[in-house]
């Protein structure tokens, strides 16, 4: 196990130009960045002073409303590309060891970071957070469905992503409920794209994909397909943990 651990935060220490291209279309490019600033808007939820774990370059914190962003990643490249942005503050960390003191943040945020880590590793890492989270403060998280078909598929044929499949609701509850200091405040299940980002991350260069036109009808077949897909077969499940 030690040795899986190992292995991947070396492959999240690295940072790729495709990696570097998948993260400006998520976070910059017509409805896909629509979808993600509305979930990080959900769960930065008000907060003062947040942490966002798994960083990458600190995108997120454009949508951080003023309040104090600070966040963490394994890659140095990414951290040091973020750090030239003066509204953020970013440091190089494994989410099992966080350079921070207790009760230090209000919010503690983390999207599609907790399948990258061994399964013993994730109840480790709810009790790092739970530590720098000040009392009656909130930890969101976003995880892959493993009930999801699309999500399924990916973690058996794609290793990075094997991780999928020991992050389910029965899971993630597990590991919750080896953290004495957190219970659930809200549970869901969500559609992070009606089809795969990792699909869309390929047609980029189409520009008119990305026009406001197109956003806006990307948005509402988002809106109908989320209302005719089951609730445990979308794509994502979301949680709200205070302390």
């Amino acid at each position: 196990m030690a040795e899986s651990a190992q292995a991947s935060e070396e492959r999240f220490s690295r940072v790729t130009p495709r990696d570097t291209a998948l993260i400006a279309w998520q976070f910059q490019k017509g409805y896909v960045a629509e979808l993600t600033e509305r979930r990080y808007r959900r769960m930065f939820h008000g907060g003062k002073r947040i942490l966002d774990v798994g960083c990458g370059v600190g995108a997120a914190a454009a949508w951080a409303d003023g309040a104090d962003y600070v966040g963490i990643d394994l890659s140095e490249a990414w951290v040091h590309q973020g750090c030239d942005e003066p509204d953020r503050s970013l440091a190089v960390a494994s989410v099992v060891s966080l350079p921070f003191p207790d009760e230090c943040f209000d919010r503690v945020v983390c999207s599609g970071m907790l399948h990258h880590l061994p399964a013993f590793r994730v109840p480790e890492a709810l009790k790092e957070m739970a530590r720098v989270l000040k009392q009656g403060g909130e930890i969101a998280i976003v995880e892959p469905n493993p009930c999801n078909p699309y999500a399924r598929l990916l973690a058996y044929i794609r290793p990075a992503e094997r991780g999928i499949l020991h992050v389910g609701p029965r899971q993630i509850r597990r590991a919750i409920a080896a953290v004495p200091d957190v219970q659930v405040d809200c549970f869901a299940y969500d559609h992070a794209a009606f089809w795969p980002t990792h699909l869309t991350f390929y047609l980029r260069r189409w520009s008119w994909l990305t026009g406001r036109l197109m956003t806006r009808m990307f948005l509402r077949w988002h809106t109908a397909m989320s209302w005719l897909t089951p609730r445990p077969l979308r794509a994502c499940t979301f949680w709200r943990l205070r302390k």
